[in-house]
């Protein structure tokens, strides 16, 4: 299973990293799963919003994941970089729009959600974001749950930052076993919160 983490300027880190630890987690442990952070187009270095600078795997190629992760972060900031600029500009909406075609499984964390809403994937469907952008994601149409991991099928959302671990140990457990992602979350000394049913 190849999962894409999309990557862009200005995302909360956590918001790939915290996901992309617990995926590579999940490959070392010896499932078939492949996590990789990928960007819009050809990017040498990726830079965080507190900072962090690091290195994309590859450019996101339509049709390739069976999972697109969508990070977010800067989206109450309203700035050119991270999650509100980056749907500002649209370069994205339309391959995630077309991902939702594509992919087994949309996953949107924080302010993620928010590109996939944008993009008109998300709808009327549960959801979740960041709390700050509650009220965004409600005037879209989304119907909003505050939970820290919505599984609403094939689109899966979480709220802010920390809830990517949650979200990314919830696929682990959904597409191969609760025992491995409770392996992986000991491992990660993370208490772990699983979707409400």
């Amino acid at each position: 299973m190849l999962i894409d983490i999309a990557v862009y300027d200005g995302l909360d880190e956590l918001d790939a990293l915290g996901p992309l630890e617990v995926l590579r987690n999940a490959g070392k442990a010896g499932v078939d799963v492949v996590a990789r952070l990928v960007t819009r187009r050809p990017q040498q270095v990726v830079l965080g919003s507190n900072g962090l600078r690091f290195l994309p795997d590859a450019v996101y190629q339509p049709g390739q994941a069976d999972v697109l992760l969508v990070t977010g972060g800067g989206w109450a900031a309203r700035a050119d970089t991270g999650a509100w600029g980056e749907v500002q500009r649209g370069d994205w909406l339309p391959l995630l729009a077309d991902a939702a075609r594509t992919v087994t499984i949309l996953a949107g964390v924080c302010t993620g959600t928010m590109l996939l809403a944008h993009a008109g994937v998300v709808g009327s469907r549960r959801a979740n974001t960041h709390h700050s952008a509650w009220d965004d994601l409600a005037a879209t149409g989304a119907t909003l749950v505050k939970d820290r991991v919505v599984d609403d099928g094939d689109l899966v959302t979480s709220g802010g930052v920390t809830c990517g671990i949650d979200l990314a140990l919830w696929l682990v457990e959904r597409e191969f076993s609760r025992a491995l992602a409770d392996g992986i979350a000991t491992a990660m000394e993370y208490p772990r919160v699983r979707p409400s049913q």
